[in-house]
């Protein structure tokens, strides 16, 4: 059975192939089918139980076990100062900010680097980022803490799990500016 349906493919190659006939058209790759949604791959990462999304046009690093330099008299949130090639960036602790109950060690920092050099911060977070695939599935932002909803720019869903895009450039340019740093 398996040598009839082989000898039936290599039939049909071998016709197309005799025949030049193309399998796509220039077209079709060119320009494809507009009403077709297709999913476009973004990275996510955890803090503390919530789930984000590296923003748009944002060039990120993730380094573990860095060391993290003390920074006296800071916010609590503030974990203070790394030096990543010779650009000293300060590390930001969500989880203090968010007021986290869960007490977990996280070594994991996600550098964020808006494409136009105007910001660079680290975050602590919670696991390595994952790959997701996201299509336009909207989804509310109203279960996460009223603190980020100023910087949130979307929510999305993929597989019943809730993912938000927010600014922390710019929640942190504000917190920076409360606590008159």
């Amino acid at each position: 059975m398996q040598a009839v349906a082989n000898d039936t493919d290599e039939n049909k190659k071998l016709e197309i192939m005799e025949n030049n006939a193309p399998l796509f058209s220039s077209d079709e790759i060119i320009f494809p089918d507009e009403s077709v949604e297709r999913p476009y791959t973004r990275y996510g990462y955890k803090i503390s139980d919530m789930n984000f999304l590296v923003p748009e046009g944002t060039v990120s690093e993730v380094l573990q076990n860095q060391n993290i330099f003390m920074l006296p008299n800071s916010p609590v949130w503030i974990e203070g100062l790394i030096n990543i090639r010779g650009n000293i960036i300060p590390v930001m602790n969500m989880g203090k900010i968010l007021k986290s109950v869960k007490k977990e060690k996280l070594t994991n920092i996600l550098i964020l680097n808006k494409s136009d050099n105007t910001a660079t911060i680290a975050l602590l977070i919670s696991d390595l980022p994952v790959s997701l695939e996201l299509n336009d599935s909207k989804t509310s932002t109203k279960n996460y803490p009223d603190i980020l909803h100023d910087f949130i720019n979307e929510g999305f869903s993929q597989n019943d799990v809730d993912w938000i895009e927010f600014d922390p450039q710019k929640l942190f340019k504000k917190m920076a500016d409360k606590a008159d740093i």
